[in-house]
């Protein structure tokens, strides 16, 4: 009976891969922020909070550009973007819609994608030294006073991901769209990928932010 079963078994799982990738995106797209004023002038952060922090005029140039850029990669292609909440990121979704006039896209916030949190207003001098002690004690596992380590952004990254993934499997009728366009931060990008590719830590610290606006295609 054993082996009657094994073949049956084997065949559904087969059937439920190939549904899984006929239901799953073509692509997952993750894309940085344009150019920030705390990406220019570090002191910002010690009076406007991270959240609050917006975008220089070329960091809304780089946003337009990028724009354009998606819009080549994907064509006509369905397009789902789930953006940080964080003001830089919402800027720069704006002007990549701007590429996208006429299409109809689908745009959720989506809170687990935010920049790790280093402690509300941040002192130039004491996150210069925090930096310091962060290449010392190891990127992943250092944590910032009032904030995050990278292991806390890596835990909220993986229920995204499980959700993430939950919703294309879900066997709902709604189609998934073609592309998944995750608009956030670099160092999400870099946590993204290594939950995504399961880098292991000493994988991970070899990698460093991306540009602004920089596309990376999985």
């Amino acid at each position: 009976r054993e082996r009657g079963i094994s073949p049956l078994l084997g065949w559904l799982d087969r059937r439920l891969a190939r549904w899984r990738r006929r239901n799953r995106p073509k692509r997952i797209i993750l894309v940085r922020h344009g150019e920030s004023i705390g990406n220019v002038n570090s002191s910002a952060y010690s009076s406007t909070p991270d959240s609050q922090i917006s975008l220089t005029e070329r960091g809304f140039e780089q946003g337009t550009a990028c724009g354009r850029e998606i819009r080549r990669l994907v064509g006509n292609g369905s397009v789902r973007f789930y953006y940080s909440p964080y003001l830089r990121v919402r800027q720069t979704l704006l002007a990549i819609l701007q590429a996208f006039e006429g299409q109809p896209v689908e745009i959720a916030s989506e809170p687990r994608l935010r920049e790790q949190d280093f402690g509300n207003f941040q002192d130039p001098l004491s996150m210069s030294r925090l930096r310091e002690d962060r290449m010392k004690f190891g990127r992943f596992f250092f944590r910032f006073p009032n904030g995050e380590a990278g292991t806390d952004v890596f835990d909220r990254v993986s229920d995204f991901i499980s959700t993430l993934f939950a919703h294309f499997d879900s066997g709902e009728r709604r189609r998934t769209a073609d592309n998944c366009v995750l608009m956030t931060h670099g160092l999400l990008m870099r946590i993204f990928s290594m939950c995504y590719f399961h880098w292991t830590v000493s994988e991970f610290e070899q990698v460093w932010n991306p540009s602004n606006c920089e596309i990376w295609v999985l």
